[in-house]
């Protein structure tokens, strides 16, 4: 059918049924504020839970963090970094895990290196850019002030942060 029959008989056509008109109702400002809340206190209650430790595992000695604060009202944040160890036992965990960085980088480098596809080699370079940034990092490490270590310890197993 064309409009010109459309317009001469006033239906539609066959198989086309005109839906009913729909309301739509927009919630009260009231409702919004008390359904704000309630997302609000869900979220500080699964905060607060049992169920939401962080991670612990991994760091060889560091300090385990989890979610929530303390009785003293300090959070795990602010105890790991009270209890942060000697600046002989960081420099040894930041080399470890930089080394472990860097062994894991140069597997995804070989696995990239195995493949033919396009853009394997800007891949391939961005690897190996990583790995020297980092091996010059693990060389700086044993110069480095001990307030640099201490950023450095804090971003990478506290923050749970990578090095860049």
């Amino acid at each position: 059918m064309s409009n010109s029959s459309l317009e001469k008989t006033g239906s539609s056509p066959k198989g086309i049924e005109s839906a009913p008109a729909s309301v739509v109702v927009q919630p009260s400002k009231v409702e919004f504020a008390a359904f704000l809340d309630g997302i609000s206190k869900m979220s500080e209650s699964s905060a607060s839970g049992p169920a939401n430790d962080g991670p612990t595992g991994g760091s060889g000695g560091a300090v385990a963090t989890t979610g929530g604060s303390t009785q003293s009202g300090q959070s795990a944040r602010d105890l790991a970094i009270a209890n942060l160890p000697a600046s002989a036992v960081m420099q040894k965990e930041l080399a470890q895990h930089i080394r472990m960085e860097v062994k894991k980088l140069r597997k995804q480098a070989l696995g990239i290196a195995r493949l033919n596809r396009p853009g394997a080699a800007h891949k391939l370079n961005d690897f190996y850019s990583r790995i020297r940034h980092l091996n010059a990092i693990l060389a700086e490490l044993f110069d480095a002030s001990i307030d640099v270590l201490k950023r450095l310890f804090i971003r990478v197993f506290i923050d749970k942060q990578t090095i860049q």
